[in-house]
């Protein structure tokens, strides 16, 4: 029998597929859709595990395009908005976890219900459609400073932040072409 599958459609990307039980689309979650209100989401999770290495949570956000490092304060503010989607998909996974919201019980997938939280790593994973190589490490260096204090507190690995367009996307394996 063949695992069930899931993709996810944003920003002119097809994101998978992945076995349905490995991600989370949360952004369309019920979990979500209760507490939407002044919360900003990321799309979607991935859980990435290895037996010889601590499970590896992904969050994903995807942008059709971003503006340039020069253009303040439209800069800015889509730094801060990236960040906060990402911020808030991990405290609603991590009250989830902690069973905080009673919908996760049913709504989240197994794998995630027995996330060892003491090990885990994160990465955050922005990729944007189209968008040029060189126009990517600005927007990385942003965002890992603007993440530098929560990656410190949780003890994720300072590779943390990943920002990719969709050609390199479709390389590490969270995209797909349609």
């Amino acid at each position: 029998m063949t695992p069930e599958t899931i993709t996810i459609d944003e920003s002119g990307m097809t994101f998978g597929p992945y076995p349905s039980e490995r991600c989370f689309h949360i952004e369309k979650s019920t979990l979500y859709t209760d507490i939407r209100q002044g919360v900003k989401m990321a799309e979607f999770l991935l859980l990435r595990a290895d037996s010889d290495r601590p499970a590896m949570l992904w969050v994903v956000e995807a942008k059709s395009s971003s503006p340039r490092p020069k253009s303040e304060p439209d800069f800015s503010q889509f730094i801060a908005e990236v960040r906060e989607k990402w911020i808030d998909a991990l405290s609603l996974t991590l009250a989830s976890l902690l069973g905080r919201h009673r919908q996760a019980g049913t709504e989240l997938p197994d794998p995630f219900k027995t996330l060892d939280l003491s090990r885990f790593d994160v990465r955050f994973v922005l990729v944007i459609n189209g968008h040029r190589k060189d126009w990517l490490p600005p927007i990385q260096a942003a965002l890992q400073k603007s993440l530098r204090p929560l990656v410190r507190i949780w003890r994720f690995a300072p590779i943390s932040v990943a920002v990719l367009n969709d050609e390199l996307a479709l390389k590490h394996h969270p995209l797909s072409r349609t």
